[in-house]
């Protein structure tokens, strides 16, 4: 029973846990390798979108997080912000502008 009790989190803690995000350098690499994993189609249609969509909004939370700007930033954001699931024409062009970005050296400032 104690077990269980140590694994509840707090409503506070709950609040909190979206900020627990990547550093910038780990979210914009696991961007980097979804991006790759789509344009080589390394996968599943579905599981290439869970890799890439999980990426985006990891690398949306870091910049959010830590008060980073760039069009990296801003196109994470604005692809995590939408409500419906990109198609797989949108996953090749976000991965292919995604990778342009972040080989550029497009850091977040």
């Amino acid at each position: 029973m104690l077990l269980g009790a140590g694994l509840q989190l707090l409503p506070a803690d709950a609040s909190q846990a979206w900020k627990r995000a990547q550093p910038f350098p780990e979210a914009s690499a696991a961007a980097m390798n979804a991006a790759e994993a789509v344009i080589h189609e390394s996968g599943s249609e579905e599981c290439l979108r869970g890799k890439l969509s999980n990426a985006i909004l990891q690398l949306s939370n870091s910049c959010d997080v830590s008060g980073l700007s760039s069009s990296v930033c801003d196109l994470a954001s604005d692809i995590a912000g939408r409500e419906r699931e990109l198609d797989m024409a949108e996953m090749l062009t976000t991965s292919e502008t995604l990778l342009q970005l972040l080989s550029d050296g497009a850091s977040a400032r």
